[in-house]
């Protein structure tokens, strides 16, 4: 029997009127509710609005002296970090300047290790870190955002290595 021929697909009208066209849409259309449904969790499990795999990023600079690790997407008030790696000679003072938008759009709520010396470079701030015998300085920011919408950052080190960062608030 085809499932076109089921009386219960047929539309009726003893003991309550039904209209099976109207309710095979609305079925549908649920089925369509459900799949999105489901979509969705399955990209915010993923990372698209906080953190997970969509929402972890690394840059690099072309030369390998710099490496900045961040977080693509944020919620409006949450706290992440940003860390960057720098490479420079060993136990001597690395500039790295960040500029744009990260200080419009974020917080800077604690930077560890804390810089040697910090000042304000137009809309941005430098930063002077110590590195290791091996040449290396790490430097992990903790921002809170304080903002909506897409924010744009350039991480330079005073080598010329330089980065460009995209993150988005959402509310």
């Amino acid at each position: 029997m085809a499932q076109s021929d089921h009386s219960d697909l047929h539309s009726r009208h003893y003991p309550v009127d039904e209209d099976m066209a109207l309710q095979r849409r609305v079925w549908r259309f649920e089925r369509v509710g459900w799949y999105t449904l489901v979509l969705l969790i399955g990209l915010t499990l993923a990372g698209l609005f906080s953190r997970g795999p969509l929402s972890n990023a690394e840059r690099h600079s072309a030369d390998g002296q710099l490496r900045v690790e961040y977080q693509r997407f944020m919620r409006n008030g949450a706290s992440d970090a940003l860390i960057i790696h720098l490479q420079g000679k060993p136990g001597e003072p690395i500039e790295v300047a960040i500029n744009g938008q990260l200080l419009q759009g974020f917080n800077v709520e604690m930077l560890q290790p804390q810089p040697l010396k910090a000042s304000t470079a137009g809309e941005g701030v430098r930063l002077w870190l110590l590195s290791d015998t091996d040449g290396r300085a790490a430097l992990h920011v903790t921002l809170r955002s304080d903002g909506v919408g897409r924010f744009a950052t350039r991480v330079t080190s005073a080598s010329g290595a330089s980065v460009q960062l995209s993150q988005f608030i959402y509310p």
